[in-house]
């Protein structure tokens, strides 16, 4: 099978290498990826400045080909389908370093390159591991090539992009698999002040995460806590249909 890989933590980062390694023996591997990390980039596109791609090499990956782009996550999944030669049956965004769970794929950058490829027509599938570190990364590629065509028997033409998270242990601990809804996900709302060194205020966003959830939720959060492989379908389309039709009748109508 072709398959693009993209991410957002960078091309250098342990889950893209992990996931490049475990593909590459039994399928025709393409990455590009941000040259720098672009977490939390969302679904940003490159407007206002020339982007360059560069050749590279993957740390035992010699049968991936493989580009890093000054660009975000959404940049390389158009510059590496548009341009430089890939022709994926199937797109992978991650591994991520750090769970896309809930609502905060709204500002995931994973997740968009996912969500953009589905929109151009392409099986997409966003993947992520629970925790900062990088532990653990191995054992979460080797197991979703594994579920790999299980995750694809899940996709059609029309709905064909899939969230998966995985928790953060040894594949050993690892408690099975649940399909779970999108959790609110609560941060503290303030940001974080210190001084400068010019006396300025600085401000960095907090990522301590308040979520709280019943001991009988299903949500993804609540999944991956519990030690499970969470997988969660996506659409793209934000229309509130039954809402939509609801106030029709009311705004509707004629100016001339």
């Amino acid at each position: 099978m072709k398959i693009l890989i993209v991410n957002d933590d960078g091309y250098s980062a342990a889950g893209i290498n992990a996931l490049a390694r475990a593909l590459q023996y039994d399928n025709e591997v393409f990455v590009c990826a941000p040259r720098e990390n672009k977490s939390a980039a969302g679904h940003s596109l490159t407007l206002r400045n020339d982007l360059t791609a560069t050749r590279t090499m993957l740390p035992g990956c010699p049968f991936v080909k493989a580009y890093f782009v000054d660009g975000t996550p959404v940049d390389c999944l158009r510059l590496a389908i548009g341009n430089l030669g890939s022709e994926p049956e199937l797109v992978l965004s991650g591994i991520n370093q750090a769970p896309n769970l809930g609502t905060d794929i709204i500002s995931s950058g994973t997740v968009a390159a996912a969500n953009e490829a589905a929109m151009l027509g392409y099986r997409a599938i966003a993947v992520s591991r629970d925790g900062f570190d990088t532990e653990y990364f191995d054992d979460c590629a080797e197991v979703f090539r594994d579920m790999l065509p299980e995750l694809l028997a899940c996709m059609d033409e029309k709905s064909h992009l899939l969230n998966v998270n995985f928790p953060h242990c040894r594949k050993a601990d690892y408690k099975g698999v649940r399909t779970g809804y999108l959790a609110l996900q609560e941060y503290p709302i303030p940001f974080e002040e210190r001084m400068g060194e010019n006396g300025e205020t600085l401000y960095r966003a907090r990522s301590v995460k308040l979520t709280e959830l019943p001991e009988n939720d299903t949500s993804d959060e609540k999944f991956v806590r519990d030690g499970f492989i969470t997988v969660t379908p996506l659409i793209f389309d934000h229309t509130d249909y039954s809402r939509m039709a609801k106030i029709a009748p009311e705004l509707e109508r004629n100016w001339v």
